[in-house]
């Protein structure tokens, strides 16, 4: 009986270490997605992934390491060989050519299977890698160095305050960027929205309902404030050009889902805004020469909605580095530091100046016929 209760238990244990690895993959793919958007003609992300299976995910601190490397900085001092790993399958391995300006774009309320409805191939993005996302539920921090760096969020941009009247001529204005029309009615921003998309329909917005007044408005925010970004840089060309990283976050197909669900219209206003996304890197693209990429983060509920998933934490490289290599040491230490150069100095100069005036005396009062230089030849009496 005790054989059967041991042989029992045995086929318990084997069969939940067969399942473990199933459940950690389900978790693993159970977050959000990662689009990298890259320029067609100045490649930065590999065109064909290197990656395995395992790497197909990232976390959120692997996403933060890409995002350093991408601006021209090292990772955390905490990067993992499994994340440089990952990040070996995702960027092109030479480490002088990086875009140094990042377009970070957190969008919420976009799980993968609203994703997967979507043919990525057909929707005009350009050139893209995708990854699966591992939520994390605390925020992520991108440590970069406090020099050299331009940190601009999307969502407090220091631009012009646009008020009702400049919001309803913004609709009009992207309505004709992306090619469709703006119907506005007698009371401002209750017109009527309609873009064409990928398979020949459209998406239909009606400006009276409070969820598509803010999905327009934040495209109208969004495109407005990538447009500031780079009046701005075309007004100091000329100048050296930090790195620049463009945070920001999206949250008009959040507010569809919760007002229509799973219906064709998150689907469609998901498309509309991976649109628009694409197009305004390529505005970048033209305004800062190509050297620009973006970041899309797509994630349902990842952390709590006055959060983000991810901040910038900076620090100054040099103090780093020097703290890890020469831990700091009290007062009194320095003082016996400098003091010790200084004697050794003092002592090491006291040393060379008495063996030069030594030297100096042997030499003026040597015998000439001690001087082999000069009598080497010479045969005396």
């Amino acid at each position: 009986m005790e054989f059967f209760s041991i042989s029992w238990a045995t086929f318990i244990l084997l069969l939940s270490c067969a399942l473990l690895p199933q459940q950690i993959k389900a978790d693993a793919t159970g977050g959000g997605s990662l689009l990298f958007l890259d320029n067609p003609h100045h490649r930065f992300f590999r065109t064909e992934s290197l990656a395995s299976e395992s790497e197909i995910s990232m976390t959120q601190s692997d996403v933060a390491s890409t995002v350093s490397v991408l601006l021209g900085f090292a990772p955390s001092s905490s990067h993992s060989s499994v994340s440089s790993s990952k990040l070996d399958g995702l960027l092109l391995p030479n480490p002088f050519d990086r875009p140094r300006c990042v377009f970070m774009l957190e969008a919420r309320g976009i799980d993968q299977e609203l994703l997967s409805e979507l043919d990525l191939t057909k929707l005009g993005l350009g050139a893209y890698n995708y990854r699966q996302l591992v939520a994390e539920s605390s925020q992520t921090a991108v440590e970069l160095p406090e020099d050299d760096i331009i940190l601009e969020s999307l969502n407090e941009f220091s631009g012009d305050e646009c008020d009702i009247h400049c919001i309803e001529q913004e609709l009009v204005d992207l309505a004709s960027w992306l090619g469709g029309s703006y119907t506005a009615e007698e009371q401002l921003l209750q017109g009527k929205f309609s873009i064409p998309l990928s398979k020949g329909s459209f998406l239909n917005l009606d400006l009276l309902k409070r969820a598509d007044q803010i999905f327009a408005k934040e495209l109208v925010s969004l495109r407005r404030n990538i447009r500031g970004v780079v009046s701005m840089h075309d007004l100091a060309e000329g100048s050296a050009d930090p790195a620049l990283l463009l945070m920001g976050s999206f949250v008009g197909v959040q507010a569809l889902r919760e007002h229509y669900g799973q219906d064709d219209i998150s689907c469609e206003g998901l498309e509309l805004f991976l649109n628009v996304a694409a197009k305004l890197l390529d505005s970048l693209h033209l305004s800062y020469g190509g050297q620009f990429v973006g970041v899309v983060v797509m994630n349902d509920n990842a952390v709590p909605a006055s959060e983000g998933m991810f901040n910038v934490k900076l620090s100054s490289r040099t103090s780093r580095w020097l703290t890890e290599k020469f831990p700091a040491a009290p007062n009194s230490t320095s003082a016996e530091v400098k003091l010790a150069r200084r004697a050794l100095a003092w002592s090491t100069a006291i040393i060379l100046l008495i063996a030069t005036l030594m030297g100096v005396h042997y030499l003026f009062n040597m015998p000439l016929t001690r001087d082999t230089l000069l009598y080497s030849n010479v045969k005396l009496d």
